[in-house]
């Protein structure tokens, strides 16, 4: 076996040719063919990264105004709600006073007109009660004194009796 060192730490030379040649052709029909649709592909996809890069930009600050928005449109409903609140407190006490001012006066009314009705029944029973007086005094004069005529007279003495007594509970 004899192995020749030099052989095997140097390279043919005619390999080296035909491997250099055969990649210089790979690399002429690389370039020629493959060169320029590669890098119009890569041209096309960085301009597509970036049309897609600047839409979401644009999608971004579109939402910025649009959040912006939003939020002064979520303050002025705020600023409506709370000025409605308050409209509706205001009115809401004022119906309350007007209910509570027309219960009072319905009240009132009911009040006075038992009391109409309480002086009407004791003025009632004022005048049955000088009827039943006059009788009572009458019946009794009459028994005592026995006569009729005088039961006129009487009678007379005792309705102004009962106007006077009526003239002076009045007053």
């Amino acid at each position: 076996m004899d192995i020749e060192v030099a052989e095997q730490l140097f390279p043919n030379i005619l390999t080296i040719i035909t491997q250099l040649c055969a990649t210089g052709v790979l690399l002429f029909f690389a370039k020629r063919f493959l060169w320029k649709p590669g890098r119009a592909m890569i041209a096309k996809r960085q301009r597509l990264m970036q049309s897609r890069l600047t839409d979401a930009e644009e999608l971004k600050e579109a939402a910025r105004e649009d959040k912006a928005h939003a939020e002064e449109e979520l303050e002025s409903m705020q600023i409506r709600v709370k000025s409605m609140m308050e409209s509706a407190r205001s009115e809401a006490g004022i119906e309350k006073e007007r209910i509570i001012e027309e219960a009072n006066r319905q009240a009132e009314a009911a009040l006075e007109k038992a009391n109409a009705t309480i002086e009407k029944r004791k003025a009632e029973m004022r005048k049955d009660l000088q009827r039943e007086i006059v009788d009572v005094a009458l019946a009794a004069s009459t028994k005592l004194m026995g006569k009729e005529e005088l039961e006129e007279q009487d009678q007379r003495a005792l309705e102004s009796f009962v106007r006077e007594i009526r003239n002076e509970s009045d007053r």
